[in-house]
Protein backbone atom coordinates (compact mmCIF):
# COMPACT_ATOMS: atom_id res chain seq x y z
CA UNK A 1 0.00 0.00 0.00
CA UNK A 2 1.05 3.52 -1.04
CA UNK A 3 1.55 5.50 1.65
CA UNK A 4 3.18 8.54 0.64
CA UNK A 5 1.11 11.33 -0.69
CA UNK A 6 3.68 13.93 -1.88
CA UNK A 7 4.99 10.95 -3.97
CA UNK A 8 1.40 9.80 -5.31
CA UNK A 9 0.47 13.70 -6.16
CA UNK A 10 4.12 13.86 -7.59
CA UNK A 11 3.17 11.08 -10.15
CA UNK A 12 -0.16 11.92 -10.69
CA UNK A 13 0.83 15.15 -11.64
CA UNK A 14 2.89 13.81 -14.44
CA UNK A 15 0.23 12.74 -16.23
CA UNK A 16 -1.21 15.84 -18.68
CA UNK A 17 -4.64 16.53 -18.02
CA UNK A 18 -7.25 19.39 -18.78
CA UNK A 19 -8.73 21.60 -16.84
CA UNK A 20 -12.83 22.22 -16.61
CA UNK A 21 -14.43 23.79 -14.35
CA UNK A 22 -18.01 22.41 -12.84
CA UNK A 23 -21.07 24.50 -11.83
CA UNK A 24 -24.62 23.71 -10.14
CA UNK A 25 -27.08 25.93 -9.18
CA UNK A 26 -27.71 26.17 -5.80
CA UNK A 27 -30.98 25.92 -4.11
CA UNK A 28 -30.68 29.78 -3.56
CA UNK A 29 -30.20 30.15 -7.51
CA UNK A 30 -26.44 31.31 -6.72
CA UNK A 31 -24.26 29.76 -8.77
CA UNK A 32 -21.38 27.16 -7.19
CA UNK A 33 -18.44 26.09 -8.82
CA UNK A 34 -15.20 23.65 -8.99
CA UNK A 35 -12.23 22.99 -10.72
CA UNK A 36 -11.74 19.94 -11.95
CA UNK A 37 -9.07 18.14 -13.80
CA UNK A 38 -9.93 14.95 -13.05
CA UNK A 39 -12.58 14.50 -15.80
CA UNK A 40 -13.29 12.56 -18.81
CA UNK A 41 -15.52 11.31 -21.12
CA UNK A 42 -17.18 8.00 -20.22
CA UNK A 43 -18.97 6.84 -23.06
CA UNK A 44 -20.18 7.69 -26.75
CA UNK A 45 -23.21 5.43 -26.67
CA UNK A 46 -24.71 6.53 -24.94
CA UNK A 47 -23.14 9.68 -24.37
CA UNK A 48 -21.60 10.44 -21.16
CA UNK A 49 -18.80 11.74 -18.73
CA UNK A 50 -17.52 11.31 -15.14
CA UNK A 51 -15.44 14.26 -12.76
CA UNK A 52 -14.15 13.13 -9.33
CA UNK A 53 -14.88 15.50 -6.34
CA UNK A 54 -13.18 15.37 -2.57
CA UNK A 55 -15.49 14.32 -0.19
CA UNK A 56 -14.95 17.53 1.60
CA UNK A 57 -15.76 20.18 -1.27
CA UNK A 58 -18.72 22.16 -0.72
CA UNK A 59 -20.39 21.45 -4.16
CA UNK A 60 -21.34 17.94 -2.85
CA UNK A 61 -23.69 19.56 -0.78
CA UNK A 62 -25.42 20.34 -4.14
CA UNK A 63 -25.06 17.48 -6.59
CA UNK A 64 -27.43 14.63 -6.30
CA UNK A 65 -28.93 12.21 -8.70
CA UNK A 66 -31.03 14.27 -11.44
CA UNK A 67 -29.40 17.71 -11.08
CA UNK A 68 -28.49 19.52 -13.80
CA UNK A 69 -24.47 20.90 -14.20
CA UNK A 70 -22.32 22.72 -16.54
CA UNK A 71 -19.13 21.76 -17.20
CA UNK A 72 -16.60 24.93 -18.83
CA UNK A 73 -13.54 23.31 -20.93
CA UNK A 74 -11.03 26.09 -19.73
CA UNK A 75 -8.63 27.93 -22.63
CA UNK A 76 -5.11 28.44 -21.59
CA UNK A 77 -5.84 32.11 -20.58
CA UNK A 78 -8.18 31.15 -17.85
CA UNK A 79 -5.58 30.00 -15.10
CA UNK A 80 -6.95 32.79 -12.73
CA UNK A 81 -10.97 31.63 -13.05
CA UNK A 82 -9.53 27.66 -12.70
CA UNK A 83 -7.33 29.05 -9.60
CA UNK A 84 -10.56 30.70 -7.97
CA UNK A 85 -12.99 27.84 -8.59
CA UNK A 86 -10.22 25.24 -7.12
CA UNK A 87 -9.85 28.05 -3.78
CA UNK A 88 -6.50 28.88 -4.18
CA UNK A 89 -6.51 32.74 -5.33
CA UNK A 90 -10.23 34.29 -5.33
CA UNK A 91 -10.13 36.51 -8.10
CA UNK A 92 -10.72 40.52 -7.74
CA UNK A 93 -13.45 40.47 -9.80
CA UNK A 94 -16.70 37.95 -10.27
CA UNK A 95 -15.78 35.42 -13.12
CA UNK A 96 -18.50 36.13 -15.86
CA UNK A 97 -20.60 33.44 -16.86
CA UNK A 98 -23.32 33.19 -19.57
CA UNK A 99 -26.57 31.08 -20.11
CA UNK A 100 -26.54 27.94 -21.86
CA UNK A 101 -28.90 25.31 -22.12
CA UNK A 102 -30.19 25.86 -18.66
CA UNK A 103 -26.45 25.53 -17.33
CA UNK A 104 -24.06 28.29 -16.29
CA UNK A 105 -20.58 28.30 -18.53
CA UNK A 106 -17.53 30.94 -17.97
CA UNK A 107 -16.90 33.58 -20.50
CA UNK A 108 -13.92 32.65 -22.41
CA UNK A 109 -14.57 28.54 -22.18
CA UNK A 110 -13.35 26.91 -25.70
CA UNK A 111 -16.46 23.87 -24.95
CA UNK A 112 -18.90 23.12 -22.83
CA UNK A 113 -21.42 20.66 -21.40
CA UNK A 114 -24.88 20.32 -19.99
CA UNK A 115 -24.83 17.43 -18.04
CA UNK A 116 -27.23 15.26 -15.84
CA UNK A 117 -26.35 13.51 -12.60
CA UNK A 118 -27.14 10.05 -13.20
CA UNK A 119 -25.26 8.15 -10.44
CA UNK A 120 -22.82 9.02 -7.65
CA UNK A 121 -20.24 6.26 -6.13
CA UNK A 122 -18.38 6.71 -2.75
CA UNK A 123 -14.90 5.83 -3.77
CA UNK A 124 -11.85 6.42 -1.24
CA UNK A 125 -11.29 10.28 -0.72
CA UNK A 126 -13.26 11.23 -3.35
CA UNK A 127 -17.21 10.92 -5.08
CA UNK A 128 -17.11 9.60 -8.68
CA UNK A 129 -19.96 11.57 -10.26
CA UNK A 130 -21.22 10.09 -13.77
CA UNK A 131 -23.32 12.28 -15.75
CA UNK A 132 -25.54 12.09 -19.35
CA UNK A 133 -24.72 14.35 -21.78
CA UNK A 134 -27.91 16.45 -22.34
CA UNK A 135 -26.13 18.78 -24.36
CA UNK A 136 -22.36 20.56 -25.59
CA UNK A 137 -20.53 22.72 -27.83
CA UNK A 138 -17.25 24.20 -29.30
CA UNK A 139 -16.93 28.16 -28.93
CA UNK A 140 -13.44 28.68 -29.46
CA UNK A 141 -10.58 27.10 -31.11
CA UNK A 142 -8.33 28.76 -28.19
CA UNK A 143 -5.77 26.26 -26.89
CA UNK A 144 -6.92 24.47 -23.73
CA UNK A 145 -5.57 25.31 -20.12
CA UNK A 146 -3.65 21.71 -19.09
CA UNK A 147 -2.72 20.73 -15.64
CA UNK A 148 1.16 18.71 -15.76
CA UNK A 149 3.10 19.26 -12.68
CA UNK A 150 1.29 22.46 -12.44
CA UNK A 151 -0.36 24.76 -15.37
CA UNK A 152 0.87 24.37 -18.68
CA UNK A 153 0.46 25.66 -22.15
CA UNK A 154 0.75 23.11 -25.43
CA UNK A 155 3.67 23.99 -27.50
CA UNK A 156 2.52 23.21 -31.08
Amino acid sequence: MINDKKKLKQVAGSFPTGVTVVTIKKPSGDIHGMTASSFLSLSLNPPMILFSVKKENEILKYIEKGKIMGISILSEDMIDESNHFANFKLMKEPPVFYDEDKVKILKGSIAWYSVLVIKIYDEGDHKIIICKIENLNVKSNKRPLVYYKGYSKINR
